[in-house]
């Protein structure tokens, strides 16, 4: 997928540079610059020109396309020439705007998801277009600076949706259960692998390989590739290096596209090309009801309430839960973010994976999804140190250091309460670390973390056990400014940068008082 960078007056367009939008949007455009640079209203225009006031603002807000003759009238009316209304040219100073419409970059991204629609946002443009074809245009000197591209975009539209809804949706709940019924398929905490590839191959005719990607030795790492669209015999390749469950899943993903009628002419997993906004959409509805279909809600929601009772904290039954079902830890939690917020109340929370690489200080966030706000644990700078004392970490350091005992097959389970430096909220926070199956040489953490708040203790009798730490914690070393730190990785040169900066302008305002 092209680099937001490549959004330019002289690139190539993703979409045809002559769309019905973009020539109604241009002209209106120029029709409310003309106008105002010339002092006149909207009705002295519109009366010569012959035309209602009415249609002439739906035509300058981009909604209106006139015929030819009226577009003819509006030129004489502002003392310009028919080539001119209708040029797709805009001028230099609309230099960055023009290069937007000609990309495609409105129609590629959802703008549903921000409570936008194409024309709504063209309006906005309209009303100040010199300040918001700068404002495009330093985007785009952004995007260029960190190769930000349409695919990191549309990535960033679909998790901002999945956080919207608190990665909860009941039609697919609903739509799992519904097929569960109509089969026959009792509700289990273990898959039935033999019932869902005999599924997919007499209900939908699929032709299932599980020989191939592991021969490739570009495909290794791929877990699934699906062809087939509507009309042709689908095809799956199915790599048999996973674990059951992750097979299970797939399988189960796979009648998730065809429950729903989500049809793509090839699905990938993980996904290897974004190609749109719907293609993402599509794998997280299939993925959703594979979740539904195999951590069936009712069942986990008795085992958390079971969980969620005891005085103390108890990371056994945590990790002999998570055995019970099979499912990754990865899964597993990212199954438990959907159903807490719902049934337990609990909806300010977040949910992150850090990724550790053995036998090196590198640790990053590879997946993060918060609720109804943006909470303390978030990815920051890509070269930062995050803080030591999270649990998530030391977590992963606990696992580093007892796998080359234990195997590959260890959990670590941890629990934390923390205070963050610099908002004092207070967050509840429990996680596991597991190696990474894909990877022998990485290991990850998930963490779910709570607000300290009236819902939380009353649903988590265990918030206060005492023998769970209480830890202040920041961000990242660099921005963090506890001093003292027995856990600090490397000098928090962030925030020394910012405090300066606070010390220059409070000398300045005093400087500016004495003057």
């Amino acid at each position: 997928m092209r680099p937001l960078a490549d959004i330019s007056e002289s690139a190539a367009p993703a979409k045809s540079p002559h769309s019905e939008q973009n020539l109604r949007f241009i002209l209106g455009l120029k029709l409310s610059q003309l106008r105002k640079q010339k002092g006149l209203p909207l009705k002295d225009v519109a009366a010569r020109a012959d035309l209602a006031i009415s249609y002439l603002n739906e035509i300058e807000k981009g909604k209106k396309y006139p015929k030819p003759e009226k577009i003819l009238a509006l030129a004489k009316a502002l003392g310009t020439t028919y080539d001119e209304l209708v040029s797709l040219q805009l001028g230099e100073k609309l230099h960055p705007l023009a290069g937007v419409l000609k990309s495609g970059i409105l129609e590629e991204i959802p703008l549903e998801v921000f409570g936008l629609t194409p024309t709504g946002l063209l309006e906005m443009m309209s009303a100040s277009p010199e300040k918001i074809s700068a404002l495009f245009d330093t985007f785009v000197k952004i995007a260029h600076r960190f190769d930000v591209t349409i695919e990191h975009l549309l990535l960033a539209a679909m998790r901002s949706y999945v956080e919207q809804h608190q990665n909860y949706f009941e039609d697919i709940e609903l739509t799992a259960e519904k097929f569960r019924k109509e089969n026959e398929w009792a509700r289990t905490q273990t898959p039935d692998l033999a019932r869902l590839r005999e599924h997919l191959t007499k209900r939908h005719g699929y032709t299932i390989d599980d020989a191939t990607l592991p021969t490739r030795t570009d495909l290794q790492e791929m877990r699934a590739v699906t062809f087939g669209g509507e009309t042709s015999r689908p095809r799956m390749f199915l790599n048999s290096r996973l674990s059951l469950w992750q097979q299970a899943f797939l399988l189960a993903r796979e009648i998730g596209y065809r429950e729903m009628d989500l049809v793509e002419p090839m699905t990938t997993s993980p996904i290897v090309k974004v190609t749109s906004f719907d293609q993402l959409l599509n794998n997280f509805r299939a993925s959703y009801f594979a979740g539904a279909m195999l951590l069936d809600r009712h069942l986990l929601v008795s085992d958390l309430r079971q969980f969620f009772a005891r005085t103390q904290w108890d990371g056994n039954m945590l990790v002999a839960i998570n055995r019970r079902y099979q499912a990754t830890p990865e899964m597993f939690f990212h199954r438990l973010s959907q159903i807490v917020p719902r049934f337990f109340g609990l909806e300010q929370m977040y949910f992150v994976r850090f990724d550790h690489t053995r036998g090196t200080t590198d640790v990053r966030i590879g997946k993060e999804l918060h609720y109804q706000r943006m909470h303390g644990t978030h990815s920051v700078g890509v070269n930062e140190h995050y803080c030591r004392r999270w649990v998530s970490l030391r977590s992963l350091q606990e696992l580093d250091a007892r796998r080359a005992r234990e195997g590959s097959a260890l959990i670590v389970a941890g629990a934390q309460r923390s205070r963050f430096y610099a908002t004092n909220d207070e967050y509840f926070s429990i996680s596991l670390a597991h190696p990474r199956s894909a990877n022998a040489e990485m290991n990850s953490c998930v963490t779910l973390g709570f607000l300290m708040n009236d819902a939380l203790k009353k649903s988590v009798n265990f918030w206060n056990d005492p023998a769970l730490p209480t830890s202040q914690v920041g961000d990242t070393c660099e921005r963090c400014g506890i001093a003292d730190c027995e856990s600090r990785a490397v000098p928090a040169i962030i925030r020394q940068r910012e405090d300066r900066r606070t010390r220059q302008l409070a000398a300045l305002a005093q400087l500016q008082v004495e003057r």
